[in-house]
């Protein structure tokens, strides 16, 4: 297992690029690049608006009603968000806009749509980063979205966090987040580990060499107001802790 991580961290070692600001030569989305999904559909992937595609389609109850519901990760297919790479990373890199749609099963068949995020699905800030929705599964009626942070030049570090979203009163609400980080080059593995519901977390700094097993300690960790999937920050935005960045 040590070895299978050790080769894993070389491979996929990793790092920060450059951020997404108004000197990129790429085209990037604005809110008005975000249409509205539909509200009601027969199926699921219909759900989708003119112009974009499914990335990722997962089934399953959310809402407590015994039917299927549906979570769809869906991206743009313009062009003008096509850009011709000659550095580092993918030769073709797509920022074309990313959405979260979320549409509960009806009774007599078809979907109406619950939610849209149009940020937490986020974009790779550069051309060496790869892709950073990773994937969506719902368990025990809650939703879970991994999101990493993967760079294929320039620095050691790499990272993932899984958001889980639980739907109460009305709301898609934060209840957990599960964060970890690695650093190739010494091979730390942080990790934290958050229940928003118990207002509890778990914080294990651990290595390469004990399988990232490390010290684990509880504490308590409560927010002012349970984030929702609406007010939640956007991925690596989010300084949760001091010199905790999610």
């Amino acid at each position: 297992m040590k070895k299978c991580l050790f080769l894993l961290l070389m491979v996929f070692g990793a790092v920060q690029g450059s951020a997404q600001d108004d000197d990129v030569p790429w085209n990037l989305p604005q809110e008005t690049d975000h249409p509205t999904v539909k509200a009601v559909s027969a199926t699921c992937q219909d759900l989708a608006p003119k112009g974009f595609k499914v990335v990722s389609k997962v089934d399953g109850d959310l809402n407590g009603d015994r039917l299927a519901d549906c979570v769809l990760v869906l991206q743009g297919t313009d062009k003008k968000f096509l850009y011709e790479n000659e550095g580092l990373g993918s030769s073709e890199f797509d920022t074309n806009p990313r959405i979260l749609a979320i549409a509960f099963g009806n009774k007599g068949g078809g979907y109406t749509l619950k939610e849209q995020s149009n940020t937490l699905i986020v974009l790779p800030n550069a051309p060496n980063m790869t892709e950073p929705f990773q994937e969506a599964k719902i368990e025990k009626g809650v939703l879970h979205i991994l999101i990493e942070e993967f760079y294929s030049a320039g620095s050691w570090s790499m990272s993932n966090r899984t958001y889980k979203f639980r739907f109460q009163n009305g709301e898609f609400v934060l209840i957990g987040l599960d964060y970890n980080h690695i650093r190739r080059n010494t091979g730390e593995i942080s990790s934290r580990s958050y229940n928003f519901s118990t207002g509890k977390a778990i914080r294990s700094e651990g290595a390469v060499d004990d399988d990232g097993k490390g010290k684990e300690t509880q504490y308590k960790f409560k927010l002012d107001k349970l984030k929702t999937l609406k007010t939640v920050p956007a991925p690596f935005t989010w300084e949760i802790e001091e010199g905790v960045l999610i």
